[in-house]
């Protein structure tokens, strides 16, 4: 019985220890996205509005760690958890593979809602989505550099695909996860 006790209070010190490697600045940026239950795409709506909860989330990508994002994405809100991992993906976290992994196993759904239309779905298939959408991004900003003359909206392009965080992500590196995701998916068969 006593076991029971000391392990439960491990648990709960872990998790108050972690909690606290999260900076201030970044507990400050994500307060705003602690209790949203669905999440959106940058633009949204019929009219293609910037998403606010996306703009907020991109402000806490730009100063979290790795080590942050993977708090979130397995303890956060649902906006938390769906974001971070994909902001895992694109940084190239092998954590991305945990997690995707975790919601397979747990599945949690959620509301996300994409440009108008509103799906509502497992994080785990969100995550394994945004993997599978990642080549057309890839392939577009290789396209985009490869042209050296680029006018004014090419050069908006590029930029909106970099602050999407495809700056750095490879074809071989999606292909690498996709067969990842493909073995996981396997052992959950």
């Amino acid at each position: 019985m006593r076991y029971k006790y000391f392990f439960g209070f491990l648990l709960m010190f872990s998790f108050i220890g972690y909690n606290a490697q999260i900076s201030d600045a970044v507990k400050k940026l994500a307060q705003p996205l602690a209790h949203i239950s669905y999440a959106e795409s940058s633009h949204i709506g019929v009219g293609g509005e910037e998403s606010k909860i996306y703009n907020q989330f991109k402000k806490v990508a730009k100063i979290a760690t790795n080590d942050e994002l993977y708090y979130f994405a397995m303890n956060g809100s649902n906006a938390l958890k769906v974001y971070s991992g994909k902001e895992l993906f694109k940084r190239k976290d092998k954590r991305f593979l945990d997690i995707y992994t975790f919601y397979s196993r747990n599945p949690l759904k959620m509301e996300y809602a994409l440009g108008c239309t509103i799906d509502s779905k497992n994080i785990a298939e969100f995550l394994k989505d945004e993997v599978y959408s990642a080549p057309q991004y890839i392939s577009l900003r290789n396209g985009l550099l490869k042209n050296n003359k680029q006018d004014e909206i090419g050069k908006t392009q590029l930029k909106q695909i970099k602050e999407m965080g495809y700056g750095k992500l490879t074809e071989e590196d999606v292909r690498l996860v996709k067969k990842d995701l493909e073995k996981i998916d396997q052992k959950q068969n």
